[in-house]
């Protein structure tokens, strides 16, 4: 479940989902949305992504920057993510297999630069249910 979020200078939103990966995946999708009216779902194209971090709140930024960083510098776009989490004493790692396509504003709706992940207001739990996260974004 993606719930997005106003903000004066930043958008936002809410994810929700069963695990700890399908989270992060979920927040994939929610970053897409917000930079895209048709993000892609299929793609040709892979990319490996390894990221550690010492808690899930710092992996979230970090996993959501390297997504907007592929999209707006690399020109890569990722459709989907297969992600594994693993945690040890030096804290997390986020191993990710992405499927995407080439950047194409005009067919997949460009609408506009995010600038960054941000700590404001963030927020990654787990729930009775699964995960929970907010995350804001600074346009």
């Amino acid at each position: 479940m993606i719930r997005m979020l106003d903000h004066t200078a930043d958008v936002g939103f809410e994810v929700r989902a069963p695990t700890r990966e399908a989270l992060f995946e979920t927040a994939r999708e929610g970053l897409l949305r917000l930079m895209f009216q048709h993000p892609p779902t299929q793609g040709s194209a892979t990319r490996e992504v390894t990221l550690q971090a010492p808690d899930l709140e710092f992996l979230l930024v970090r996993w959501l920057n390297e997504l907007i960083y592929l999209v707006q510098t690399a020109g890569f776009v990722p459709a989907r993510a297969a992600i594994t989490i693993t945690e040890d004493a030096q804290g997390f790692t986020l191993r990710a297999r992405l499927e995407g396509q080439p950047f194409d504003a005009e067919a997949m709706g460009w609408q506009g630069e995010i600038k960054s992940a941000t700590f404001h207001g963030l927020e990654v739990r787990p729930e009775t249910s699964g995960w929970w996260a907010r995350v804001v974004l600074d346009v």
